[in-house]
């Protein structure tokens, strides 16, 4: 067959919901098998949504985000994200308005001491274990949700302010931002993506929710009068025309939730790290010798980043492993011949994260959970942008708060294992990444409960 005429390859799809069911609730997983067999570019139905690519290559998936940056930078926006209103959300705007909010954000992460914001959360998160270690068992992910949150709304709309976590406004504001994740459920498999017309019928908990959050914060954005002096929050970043990049303040509302929103991303990396560790116990003991050589009784900083190499190639394994980000829609804006097919302008484009990161092309037994592949013969960390490693993606696209999610992953690990350890609870196995699922565009564990240790050497 000629490129000319060369078709995508493809399970068959049809009917009213395409391959949807065939696809099941592990999308990524379903993808890495179907490439086997129809390769690394292949066509999915997707019912209503029509006709998608998913690419399952390291090198397909660079030539698309690097190769051809303009075409494949587009997002697909989700007709809930659109009902709900999609302006003044950075991920799911496109062009130069994407580009120009990325700015804003990054200058605002500028000035804000954003490893100070992390490093007093990351020490009222260890004070809450100290409070909660007889209470065991204990829901890891309930404390790991609440130290989330509190980090999420201070640099936010808090003026760089944590509070405690039984504060009666920082409860109001995690519950207003409970009932958005829980209303929106699984955003991408939500039925109005595919069913429009059931947003008007079938939609009042996220309308409300929505709306009680969007009320919440415009509190906030009427009670400040610029100009502001100091940049302390995003919302200050807006008032204050960071760096001369200007939007309407209102607009900072639909932003503001929206990072909250992706900040869960960080939340669930944390969820893994925390499970992976406990499940190896060799991997935990190599971590609480490393931090405590480094640091003793000292409170780490990222100036020690380098001094750990173990704790740091954990980080990127379970990044690796587990990484939360898999099936984050894009979109081409434009026709484009690709890898010898003619891809129409407006086609889906997903990229298979979970295929790339456990690929044996490039990875030694990719089932395997081990930090001593990202280390040298000499134990020192050996990272040079591994091929087939996008966690935090790649080309325009790429997460703007991929260094700040590392720095902050990088204090809970070494400020936490400087002073605990976990253990598995009887009764209650922990689970496998196989267990993983998909829940709103995320890769996330099932809850699971530990046994929280206090080190006797540690502080």
């Amino acid at each position: 067959m000629s490129e000319e005429t060369k078709k995508l390859p493809g399970p068959r799809g049809g009917g009213l919901l395409g391959s949807l069911r065939e696809i099941g609730a592990n999308a990524d997983v379903t993808w890495t098998k179907w490439s086997a067999t129809y390769g690394p570019i292949f066509r999915v139905d997707l019912g209503p949504l029509g006709d998608s690519i998913v690419l399952s290559d390291y090198n397909v998936f660079k030539n698309a985000f690097e190769g051809n940056p303009d075409v494949f930078a587009g997002r697909f926006v989700l007709p809930v994200v659109e009902k709900a209103g999609s302006l003044g959300t950075l991920s799911w705007e496109v062009g130069e308005i994407h580009e120009k909010r990325k700015r804003l954000m990054l200058a605002f992460m500028e000035k804000v001491d954003v490893n100070k914001l992390a490093q007093n959360e990351v020490e009222a998160f260890c004070d809450m274990l100290k409070e909660r270690q007889d209470k065991s068992p204990s829901t890891l992910y309930e404390m790991i949700h609440e130290s989330n949150m509190n980090m999420a709304l201070a640099y936010t709309y808090q003026r760089g302010q944590r509070c405690p976590y039984d504060n009666e406004q920082f409860r109001q504001r995690m519950a207003l931002m409970d009932s958005v994740s829980k209303a929106r459920g699984n955003l991408i498999a939500n039925k109005v993506n595919f069913f429009p017309f059931l947003w008007h019928i079938g939609n009042r908990k996220f309308k409300h929710a929505h709306d009680a959050l969007r009320s919440n914060i415009n509190q906030e954005l009427a009670s400040r009068d610029p100009p502001i002096d100091t940049v302390q929050d995003l919302m200050d970043g807006y008032l204050a025309k960071v760096d001369g990049i200007e939007f309407p303040a209102k607009e900072c509302i639909s932003h503001i939730m929206n990072l909250i929103e992706t900040s869960n991303s960080l939340k669930t990396a944390i969820e893994w790290l925390f499970l992976l560790i406990t499940k190896n116990k060799d991997v935990q003991t190599k971590i609480q010798t490393e931090v405590t050589s480094v640091f003793g009784d000292e409170i780490p900083t990222m100036e020690g980043i380098d001094k750990v190499p173990y704790t740091s190639a954990t980080i990127r394994e379970t990044l690796r492993f587990a990484c939360p980000a898999q099936i984050i829609p894009h979109m081409t804006r434009a026709d484009v011949k690709f890898e010898g097919y003619d891809i129409k302008k407006g086609t889906i484009v997903f990229g298979n994260v979970w295929g790339l990161h456990h690929d044996p092309k490039y990875w030694e037994e990719p089932e395997t959970f081990n930090p001593d592949r990202f280390l040298n013969s000499e134990g020192k960390l050996d990272f040079k942008d591994e091929e087939s490693y996008v966690p935090f993606g790649r080309g325009k696209r790429r997460c703007p708060g991929a260094e700040f999610s590392k720095r902050v992953m990088f204090l809970y690990i070494t400020s936490i294992y400087q002073k605990f350890g976990f253990e598995e609870v009887e009764g209650h196995p922990l689970p496998d990444v196989g267990d993983g699922y998909i829940y709103g565009g995320r890769h996330r564990p099932p809850p699971y409960k530990v046994k929280i240790v206090p080190r006797s050497d540690g502080k």
